[in-house]
């Protein structure tokens, strides 16, 4: 199987190539609590860049406590789970972002990962094919080739 480091790389260049959209805070939720919760996140997405993800997993987690709308907080929460070689976790946080937000490619692309690398060839083309609609016309091929490259066993069109 690939070495996380060389997973990394790929989840990393490929998410952070589009940035991802502003996240809404609910107009619920009490400004100190808010507060609270992006720092977190800004503190964990630090982390995350920097590879320190067995850091960055607790405050994403209490992020996702404080505020349960922020989907790219368990997107992230589920990549610094997947490069800890949690899959399981790591599926149910991409899942729970998708479900916040389909557009995250983060959680697509780990998806994908964690289910390729748990020998989950079908659940992972799976994800690709769910991914392909939400990517821009000029992401695509380059999105498609990295993970063809990546994830010989997918035997993507094109590959």
């Amino acid at each position: 199987m690939h070495s996380r480091r060389v997973l990394s790389g790929l989840i990393l260049a490929l998410a952070l190539a589009t940035p991802a959209a502003a996240r809404p805070v609910a107009p619920e939720a009490p400004l100190m609590i808010t507060d609270e919760a992006d720092s977190l996140y800004a503190l964990g997405g630090q982390l995350y860049s920097d590879g320190r993800y067995r850091e960055a997993i607790p405050l994403f987690q209490r992020v996702v406590v404080l505020d349960g709308r922020n989907a790219n907080a368990y997107a992230l929460l589920g990549g610094s789970y997947l490069q800890m070689g949690d899959y399981g976790a790591a599926i149910d946080a991409f899942e729970r972002a998708l479900q916040l937000d389909e557009g995250i490619k983060l959680a697509y692309l780990g998806l994908v990962a964690s289910n390729y690398l748990t020998d989950r060839i079908e659940a992972a083309r799976g994800w690709v094919q769910r991914m392909v609609p939400i990517l821009e016309n000029h992401e695509r091929d380059r999105y498609l080739a990295n993970l063809s490259e990546q994830f010989p066993l997918l035997e993507l069109p094109g590959s």
